[in-house]
């Protein structure tokens, strides 16, 4: 019975997981088509997982618990060592889970890292353009006494006028 508590609570954080995934490709595509609206959709999608993710955790770390004092392991025994006990033991459910688990958790750091990248390449970019639109814009054209265009600094605020 703890084996299969233990294996109903990995089963519900892979599904968790795979929602993340989910989500994770979604912001992909957002942030490659620069959807604001949608990438704040999927930030509060994110929000939402995250602390479903967290209550499993803690659920599963109790389940954990029993699994290895009922196995003869240290309380804080890892999900590894306890997958890698009851393999010993025949069991293929647990370690096929963990397997799971490991690389669905590996995919979601991969596309956390991408979408953290494409997204501070976005904000170093729209920096940049601003930045070169506020020098533009500060270079303004004034008509002098001479009757000709002096280019001055003016600060941020494009003016024009008649001599």
């Amino acid at each position: 019975m703890i084996i299969k508590n233990l294996a109903d609570e990995l089963t519900k954080l892979l599904e968790l997981f795979k929602e993340l995934s989910v989500c994770l490709d979604q912001e992909t595509k957002e942030l490659a088509n620069v959807n604001i609206k949608a990438i704040d959709a999927i930030n509060t999608r994110k929000e939402e997982l995250a602390s479903r993710i967290e209550q499993q955790s803690a659920a599963l770390k109790k389940r954990l618990e029993e699994t290895s004092q009922s196995l003869g392991l240290p309380p804080e025994s890892t999900l590894g060592a306890i997958a890698k006990k009851l393999q010993q033991r025949g069991n293929r459910e647990i370690p096929r889970l963990h397997e799971e688990i490991n690389k669905i958790g590996d995919n979601n750091s991969q596309l956390l890292a991408l979408n953290r990248e494409i997204a501070e390449n976005f904000y170093t970019s729209v920096g940049t353009t601003l930045e070169l639109l506020t020098r533009l814009v500060s270079q303004s054209s004034v008509y002098g006494a001479t009757g000709s265009y002096q280019q001055r600094q003016t600060g941020s605020v494009l003016v024009n006028r008649e001599a």
